[in-house]
């Protein structure tokens, strides 16, 4: 059942208008409603009163069938934040279901900082390539393990000099994992590299 709200007042001409506590089609009140009224298509800034979740009430709304701009920080000094997003509880959700997504700064970071736990992580997933094309260096450093896998091919190419470097280096092969697999283990073989191939059969 919709609300009915007796104290709605509106100002407007042909072009645009102005409502306090204008009802909106699904039934809530918005104490401020700002809209273009020479369209018929969405255009109107909305100050959410009520609405059906807690992430409608006390909201804000922007829609527009044309493009969202902000830009400001003409007059901010180098580190000052020009623009401030800042979501105190929940998510920020970025959707560009047919477009892309781009980030262009003189420099990018990404931070994920969390207290303990599995909390903290940064995931790229993607459903086909992903490229780090660095003009100098790429480094990926891990405090606990490093691990590169791949269903197919594993290639390390390195045009002048390539430094396998470790406390342990353990190459297992193929020809590692038929032979445990007949029990006739490769002789010279540590007992590491054996016992990684025994695991591989599982």
């Amino acid at each position: 059942m919709s609300q009915i709200n007796y104290e709605a007042y509106r100002l407007g001409t042909k072009d645009g208008e102005i409502k306090f506590g204008h009802m909106s089609d699904d039934g809530q009140i918005y104490s401020v409603f700002l809209n273009n009224y020479w369209t018929e298509e969405n255009h109107y800034i909305a100050m959410c009163q009520t609405g059906q979740g807690d992430w409608q009430v006390n909201s804000t709304l922007c829609r527009s069938s044309g493009s969202f701009a902000v830009v400001a920080g003409d007059a901010a000094g180098d580190g000052t934040p020009s623009i401030d997003l800042t979501a105190n509880t929940g998510d920020i959700i970025i959707n560009a279901k047919n477009g892309r997504i781009k980030l262009c700064a003189k420099d990018i970071e990404l931070i994920a900082g969390a207290g303990s736990g599995d909390r903290g992580n940064i995931r790229l997933k993607s459903n086909e390539k992903i490229t780090l094309d660095a003009g100098q260096m790429v480094d990926i450093h891990g405090k606990v393990s490093v691990k590169i896998v791949s269903d197919k091919d594993v290639e390390t190419i390195g045009k002048k000099i390539v430094n396998i470097i470790g406390n342990d280096v353990n190459l297992v092969e193929g020809a590692d994992v038929a032979a445990v697999m007949f029990g006739k283990e490769r002789k010279g073989g540590d007992r590491v590299a054996r016992r990684q191939a025994s695991q591989s059969l599982i």
